[in-house]
């Protein structure tokens, strides 16, 4: 009885201290959390309170009633039915065409594009000219930040009919080349200029985790005779590994992201059977169209979909003994 007593009795102290602790701890840094409330309040506002609007996917929007007043979804019975929207959208086959669409595109994007940046990264370290290949680097950067709009732009000039590029497609192959009105080839050119414009860009996460290996690997490595291939395969890589992983993860919650800016800049009616994507589909049924209950329904489901993506790829990550997230 002493003895229960005696340890009720420390676990209260102990109660007590990390109360103390912890009281001690916000009046040393209270400043701190007073400059972190905007941000929580930006959060709050921006980014938590508009997922409210989400039930529109189970109601029928009503413009006078708004998101709150809009009745529920009902069937064509009149009966109570919220998942009515979702019913609509998975017997729509502009659905499942654009769906297919955009998970072929995303997949070339990941199968193509991925790598190149690694790739890139890996190329310009073992470069002996480091201030050749800063520049290279700086240069690869800028495309990033040009709109798809001026994008698309200087594209359609340049592979417009009767032009220079075009000129230079008949010399080579007999013919014009019509990249915009096929739908193969306006795939190729989506992944193609999608490389061009964020390879660059992306090889600063890659330079980041390079900068983090211990120079002393490399020279160990050369003094038991390690060749240049092998240093790359035993000591980059693997210490690029946590990044690649990373990134990797994250590129697979993006499969049902085919790139809106870019396709609808790019794209046209010629190549809706391969180049039409789930977000423009969402776009013409949630702005053009005006049916917002629908157009939140497939956004609900892309959401879902990414969400379910990045658990399974982490957890594959996990398996494989990578870097996962968590």
């Amino acid at each position: 009885m002493n003895q229960m007593c005696s340890e009720i009795e420390l676990t209260g102290d102990n109660k007590s201290r990390k109360k103390a602790k912890l009281k001690a701890y916000f009046k040393q840094n209270w400043s701190l959390y007073l400059m972190l409330i905007p941000m929580i309040v930006y959060l709050l506002v921006f980014n938590y309170y508009p997922m409210l609007g989400l039930q529109l996917a189970f109601k029928e929007w009503n413009i006078k009633g708004g998101i709150w007043g809009s009745p529920w979804a009902t069937n064509d019975a009149g009966e109570l039915d919220v998942f009515y929207n979702f019913r609509i959208l998975f017997t729509d086959d502009n659905f499942f065409k654009t769906f297919g669409n955009t998970l072929r595109i995303s997949s070339l994007r990941i199968l193509i594009g991925f790598p190149i940046p690694i790739i890139l990264t890996i190329l310009l370290n073992e470069m002996p000219a480091k201030k050749f290949a800063k520049g290279y680097q700086i240069i690869s950067y800028l495309p990033h930040f040009i709109s798809w709009i001026i994008i698309s732009g200087i594209l359609t000039s340049l592979t417009a009919s009767q032009s220079a590029f075009q000129e230079l497609m008949i010399s080579l192959f007999g013919k014009e080349i019509p990249f915009f009105t096929n739908n193969k080839l306006f795939v190729g050119l989506v992944i193609v200029s999608d490389i061009w414009k964020e390879a660059g860009w992306a090889t600063i996460i890659y330079f980041a985790a390079i900068s983090g290996i211990n120079n002393d690997l490399y020279e160990a490595a050369a003094v038991d005779g390690a060749n240049r291939l092998q240093k790359i395969w035993y000591i980059t890589l693997p210490g690029l590994a946590p990044a690649i992983s990373i990134n990797l993860i994250l590129q697979s919650s993006n499969l049902v992201y085919g790139g809106f800016d870019q396709i609808f800049n790019m794209y046209n009616k010629t190549v809706y059977e391969m180049g039409d994507i789930l977000e423009t589909y969402l776009f013409r049924i949630g702005i053009t169209d005006g049916d917002y209950a629908l157009g939140t329904a497939l956004g609900l489901f892309n959401s879902v979909i990414a969400f379910a993506l990045v658990l399974i790829s982490n957890k594959i990550v996990k398996k494989i003994g990578g870097e996962p997230i968590w």
